[in-house]
């Protein structure tokens, strides 16, 4: 596109958008037709010099809000209300929250330690940049499998390194092992070590929830066994960095948790600002056993998602 379009574009742009034009107006003014303006404002949009977004009033879920932080002792809860019943639109809404929430949370000289998956690499793309000193962001939970299967985790490292201009870790191992021993091996290499060392003293951790079961991506990067999965589908609502919790927020399985290769529950219960970050109805189990757990100081979810824990607890 020549430079005469593009300037032409962006001149009807001005006019509709800042000017409060309209787009007869315009039309007359740039001696173009009017279903010409709406085509060029639509060219606007796709070509990313207009951004339309809709904000929801944020006292809308206060009463949902102030429950939860109430029943789980959060220090915030944030609450999206279900405006479309469309899944991808929910999570960027949830991820949008959350996303506008961090940078009143990530210091400067502070340690970031991120999970990955579906929700992180949203999340991930939604950060806005912040002027920060001295901060690293380290990987949670190891993420890397013998298929060529994408977690998300080097992307969500490298948008949260981006966006704090800091120093990024990287986790270089399986989520799960086939057994206590090798995953002791694993996390006894000193480089290993040293990441999974940062991650357990960090001052915020982010991550979502899941649930080991076939199609989620834990069980696609792991390929766990038929035994594991009725094992782990019995005893377990869901799981926080590959650490599978029962409906009260203890480890489900001891044994199976022996064959993670991540910082340890109890260290990243310990992290003094813990971000969770969750969408769709079906997280409800996972998240209750999360907030029963302690696994979160602050909560990002949609409505749909907020009533079934509340109702469900």
């Amino acid at each position: 596109m020549d430079v005469g379009k593009v300037n032409q574009i962006l001149r009807v742009a001005k006019m509709y958008y800042e000017m409060g034009m309209g787009q007869r107006d315009i039309g007359e003014k740039e001696k173009i037709s009017k279903s010409t303006v709406s085509r060029l404002l639509k060219n606007a949009e796709e070509m990313g010099f207009v951004k339309i977004t809709v904000e929801k009033p944020m006292y809308f879920m206060a009463d949902i809000e102030e429950a939860l932080c109430r029943r789980y002792g959060l220090k915030k809860a944030v609450v999206t209300p279900l405006v479309v019943n469309d899944r991808d639109v929910i999570l960027a809404d949830v991820c949008r929250s959350a996303a506008a929430e961090l940078p009143s949370l990530i210091r400067s000289d502070s340690v970031v330690a991120v999970a990955w998956g579906r929700t992180l690499t949203e999340l991930a793309g939604l950060l806005p940049p912040m002027k920060r000193t001295g901060v690293k962001v380290v990987q949670i939970n190891g993420g890397s499998s013998r298929l060529l299967y994408d977690t998300g985790s080097d992307s969500v490292l490298k948008a949260f390194k981006d966006a704090v201009d800091g120093e990024a870790y990287r986790l270089a191992a399986p989520a799960v092992v086939d057994n206590i021993f090798i995953a002791e091996a694993i996390k006894s290499d000193s480089q290993i070590r040293s990441v999974i060392d940062t991650a357990e003293n960090a001052d915020i951790g982010i991550w979502s929830v899941g649930k080991v079961a076939k199609g989620s991506i834990l069980y696609e990067l792991v390929g766990f066994s038929e035994s594991d999965i009725a094992r782990i589908k019995k005893l377990s609502d869901g799981d926080v960095c590959a650490h599978c919790l029962n409906a009260s927020g203890k480890l489900a399985d001891e044994a199976f948790d022996g064959r993670v290769v991540a910082a340890s529950a109890e260290k990243l219960r310990n992290i003094p600002d813990k971000v969770l970050v969750a969408a769709g109805a079906d997280k409800a189990d996972a998240v209750r056993a999360s907030l029963n757990g302690g696994f979160a100081d602050y909560l990002f979810i949609d409505e749909a998602l907020a009533k079934k824990v509340l109702k469900s607890s």
